[in-house]
């Protein structure tokens, strides 16, 4: 009795996944011409024949689903914990399994790639986590991608994250409006993210810009890689100046929360004598222990909810555009900020 070819058949001939053979012979997904005619190539040497309703509704590979994060940044977890219950929340309720890859900074995009294809997923969340090597060859294979708080590559692939320009610009208004007009920025090194740097800083400057504001170079302090150290060497002499600042804007809470400590070990008082904004909410402010830092707020639950809807909406609807979802920051105020003097 002669063998009726099946759809696992002609991926395995074709040397793909299920879910990318599927996609191809149904002509959907971001999939090479290539691949599709070594797809197609695959099911006519086979003899294999689509009849009817025989292909399950959701190609087996895309039961699972995988979440990267980063696992070497543990002051972040609180932060993309949100991101990852809703992602695993809405997964669940549609059917899907979470498989959670946590990975490294500058891990190599092979052994990425080797983890995901392993872990049998179809499908990927990527939080804060980027390479665009290793993405584009899994969406080249038929396994979409979604990025989530990282817009590094937001024109190459389907992205929800933060409009961190527009809360940048939106936070330093909110100082000048208390009419704050010496204004110091802290930032720290992010190698790993180069645009949410960029964004936030441009984003700080215009409001400055147009206010008339000046910023000294020596009133950008950057640090590497949140060393205390080094902050504690060139924050305080901005403060031994005739003019010194009366608040600062820090790139995060969290190198925020640092700067508060420098701040208080020379003797300055926030908001009294400094006040303090930050975008983020990287901290849980539902700790006692936690200073309460005024922020431009990141709703990370949202961010879990546009990135799974955007997901969803690409399966069901065969997207092939790139998309990019923004989410608005929201001030929320702790009480680290006051009027100057």
């Amino acid at each position: 009795m002669v063998k009726t070819p099946k759809l696992l058949d002609v991926a395995e001939r074709a040397g793909v996944s299920l879910s990318t053979a599927s996609l191809a012979l149904a002509g959907k997904g971001r999939i090479s011409s290539g691949v599709r005619d070594q797809v197609i190539a695959a099911a006519r040497d086979l003899g294999y024949r689509k009849r009817g309703r025989s292909f399950p509704r959701r190609p087996a590979g895309l039961r699972y689903v995988a979440i990267l994060h980063h696992e070497d940044k543990e002051y972040e977890w609180g932060f993309i914990r949100p991101i990852l219950l809703q992602i695993e929340s809405s997964l669940h309720h549609h059917g899907y399994f979470p498989v959670l890859l946590p990975v490294r900074i500058g891990s190599d995009p092979e052994s990425v790639f080797r983890r995901i294809t392993e872990a049998g997923v179809g499908a990927v969340f990527s939080i804060h986590f980027h390479n665009e090597e290793l993405f584009d060859r899994l969406e080249k294979r038929g396994t979409p991608v979604i990025m989530v708080n990282n817009s590094n590559l937001q024109d190459k692939f389907d992205s929800v994250c933060v409009d961190d320009f527009q809360g940048a610009y939106e936070g330093a208004l909110y100082l000048i409006r208390l009419g704050h007009r010496h204004i110091a920025y802290v930032e720290y090194e992010r190698p790993d993210l180069p645009a949410v740097v960029a964004d936030r800083f441009v984003g700080f400057k215009k409001a400055l810009d147009e206010h008339g504001i000046a910023l000294p170079p020596d009133r950008r302090v950057t640090v590497r890689s949140l060393d205390v150290a080094e902050l504690q060497r060139v924050l305080p002499p901005l403060f031994t100046r005739p003019q010194r600042p009366t608040a600062i804007f820090a790139h995060d809470d969290y190198i925020g929360m640092l700067a508060l400590g420098v701040l208080a070990r020379g003797g300055l008082r926030v908001p009294e004598d400094v006040s303090l904004i930050a975008p983020g909410d990287v901290l849980d402010y539902s700790q006692w222990y936690v200073p309460q830092i005024t922020t431009m707020r990141i709703n990370t639950t949202s961010l879990g909810k546009l990135a799974c809807n955007l997901f969803f909406d690409r399966l069901r609807n065969n997207i092939e555009d790139i998309h990019v979802l923004k989410l608005k920051q929201q001030l929320v105020k702790r009480g680290s900020c006051a009027s100057p003097g």
